[in-house]
């Protein structure tokens, strides 16, 4: 049972800082999309040759899953938390 809080607010945690950081990692990338490429419509790097709007796009789709992730789990919090067992 403690192994299982422990994995539960783990989880939690890492949710919340994922939602948090995030944002300001997409704003990051954006700054650095319009600095570091020549046209608005250019994805790679002039500095470092990496693909922004792919770092863009992982970064909202890590966003979107820490966010389900933190509803799911405190959705059913009790049912995680309390499982009923069947050797009564």
């Amino acid at each position: 049972m403690i192994m299982r809080k422990t994995v539960y607010f783990l989880l939690i945690a890492i949710s919340i800082l994922g939602t948090l950081v995030t944002p300001y990692g997409i704003v990051n990338t954006m700054v650095s999309l319009k600095y570091e490429t020549e046209n608005i419509n250019d994805c790679v790097s002039n500095v470092n040759g990496i693909n922004l709007c792919d770092t863009i796009r992982n970064l909202k789709i890590i966003f979107v899953f820490c966010l389900v992730l933190l509803v799911f789990l405190i959705y059913f919090r009790k049912k995680i938390l309390n499982p009923k067992s069947n050797a009564e």
